[in-house]
């Protein structure tokens, strides 16, 4: 019998055994089971994707991205993708959903939910780890949850778990007055991170002295032989195409940000320095390990950004106006790094990126402050191409 024909059987039999439940309740049902509104969300909406995987942390962490990936899809077969992969169209939804749990995937860690550190074996590589239940205070009344407990076990009682506002990937209370949420927080065994720790840069300064800590670093670190594997960054190519300015090197000389093959894990980033396509310097990133989880990729891209500022093509954003109620959109078109998102988490909303790679939503009264950190902190320029 075809997955069809099973469905219609399925559908056709609940009217006579009412105890057989429709797709549809069991979405409703999944998706309370997580702490949402099944009348605001459906199960394939990010907020209920960004609750189903940091679920799935509670009880596979730590692990690779993939297993959660993984582990959530095998969640969803049968309720909001078909339960086999067997046709185009079918093939066409799990590829769809697969790049959304990456992309969610990315989101919690960038957010703080999931921390990626090294594992205690180095051959796995660097896992994700479910960070530690926590909360950080992001204004006067605004608080940001953060992490969970093994098995999924709620910290929170069910009177605080009702005003909890699930957006995107976040998750916020808002502070009653004369409330003193924080001492409650604690009171149940939160942890609270400083928001100077989680919402600025590790260094506030210009790109110009961002590129000299780095070659200081760099010409302390000569190397000799082939780097395996290696893969430069060019600047030259479009700064609005990331993956297009990724190539082998060929006879270049210069300092570029890299990422190099190792026997196990993900590949590692470096910055280099080339001289006819050969390596002379080369240091691993981040070389500032001040946090646990500190990220090479952070690093390399905030250094990518003061590169293409100093040579005169910084990166682009590009500002949308969006109905009805005047918000502003921000578009990215290469990554930026994660304590820039939990930035911009705290003032606005993620959403679906329109012929770009990342896009938040302001509301109008704020978008200064976040334009502000993306010229001043990030070094980009706004693009020229026609506004929409």
């Amino acid at each position: 019998m075809t997955t069809a024909g099973m469905r219609t059987a399925g559908e056709s039999n609940f009217a006579t055994h009412p105890f057989l439940a429709s797709r549809e309740q069991v979405q409703a049902s999944a998706v309370g089971s997580i702490g949402l509104d099944a009348e605001l969300l459906d199960l394939d909406a990010p907020e209920a994707l960004a609750a189903l995987i940091r679920r799935a942390a509670g009880f596979a962490a730590p692990c690779a991205p993939k297993t959660l990936r993984e582990n959530t899809l095998r969640a969803l077969r049968g309720v909001t993708i078909p339960a086999v992969r067997d046709a185009e169209a079918a093939g066409e939804r799990w590829s769809e959903l697969r790049d959304r749990l990456d992309e969610a995937v990315e989101s919690l860690i960038s957010y703080g939910d999931l921390l990626e550190l090294p594992s205690q074996e180095d051959e796995l590589g660097r896992l994700l780890y479910l960070a530690p239940p926590s909360f950080v205070r992001v204004s006067a009344r605004a608080f940001f949850l953060i992490g969970g407990r093994p098995d999924a076990v709620d910290i929170l009682p069910s009177e605080l778990r009702s005003r909890v506002e699930h957006v995107s990937h976040t998750r916020r209370l808002i502070e009653n007055d004369d409330e003193g949420l924080d001492d409650r927080l604690l009171g149940y065994g939160l942890i609270e991170v400083p928001s100077r720790l989680w919402l600025t840069p590790p260094r506030v300064e210009s790109p110009d002295m961002a590129l000299q800590r780095a070659a200081s670093l760099l010409v302390s670190r000569p190397t000799r032989g082939e780097v395996a594997g290696l893969e430069i960054l060019d600047g030259t190519q479009s700064p609005t195409y990331y993956r297009g300015r990724w190539r082998s090197p060929h006879r270049d000389s210069g300092r570029f940000i890299a990422r190099r093959e190792q026997s196990y894990g993900a590949d590692l980033w470096s910055y280099v320095e080339l001289r006819d396509g050969a390596v002379t310097h080369l240091v691993d990133l981040p070389t500032d390990t001040r946090t646990p989880d500190a990220c090479g990729c952070d690093e390399a891209w905030q250094l990518q950004m003061a590169i293409d500022a100093t040579n005169g093509r910084p990166q682009r954003f590009r500002l949308r106006t969006a109905p009805p109620n005047g918000t502003t959109i921000v578009d990215f078109f290469l990554p930026i790094p994660r304590w820039a998102r939990r930035k911009f988490d705290a003032l606005g909303e993620k959403v679906t990126p329109v012929k770009c790679l990342l896009s938040y939503k302001f509301a109008h009264a704020i978008a200064d402050v976040a334009i502000e950190c993306v010229t001043g902190e990030l070094w980009l320029s706004e693009s020229s191409a026609p506004k929409t």
